[in-house]
């Protein structure tokens, strides 16, 4: 397996981000961050390593991306992400699934329900975490409340 760094990822590169639903401590993320470099090194699609790049983003986010250049994510390789992620749940007794859950990109972050989102001003920024890529996440990782909500 070959660590790519996120800056060095191309747009194309699939991306899955995880919203936990409750900020991090620091001991925390530095757990996820050991066991998602354990879990790097043996993820693989059909027994091909993947080139592949995670980390814990800010307090919230757990990233995995894959650059498929070399090897395609399959649904065995996926499936075996999403128990990767489903073990970080269990053992830190949080969520990482709850796409209804909106993080609101505040000086003090905080989370409204996504039926909530039309309460907010206009232009306040939201974390996204339904893009599919790196590109997406590097251009719309965060948008404005007025591109979430159908006005």
């Amino acid at each position: 397996m070959t660590m790519i760094p996120f800056e060095n990822l191309p747009d194309e590169a699939r991306l899955w981000s995880y919203q936990s639903d409750r900020k991090l401590t620091a001991t925390e993320k530095t757990w996820i961050e050991e066991v998602l470099s354990d879990f790097l090194k043996e993820w693989a699609a059909h027994g091909a390593k993947l080139d592949a790049y995670g980390t814990v983003l800010g307090d919230y986010h757990v990233l995995l991306v894959v650059h498929e250049e070399q090897a395609n994510a399959s649904g065995c390789s996926i499936d075996s992400s999403v128990h990767f992620i489903k073990h970080l749940e269990k053992e830190l007794g949080i969520s990482f699934f709850n796409r209804l859950k909106m993080l609101v990109d505040a000086s003090e972050p905080y989370f409204v329900s996504f039926s909530e989102l039309d309460k907010l001003t206009p232009d306040t920024l939201v974390y996204n975490n339904m893009v599919m890529n790196v590109g997406e996440w590097k251009r719309s990782g965060k948008l404005p409340v007025s591109a979430m909500v159908p006005q």
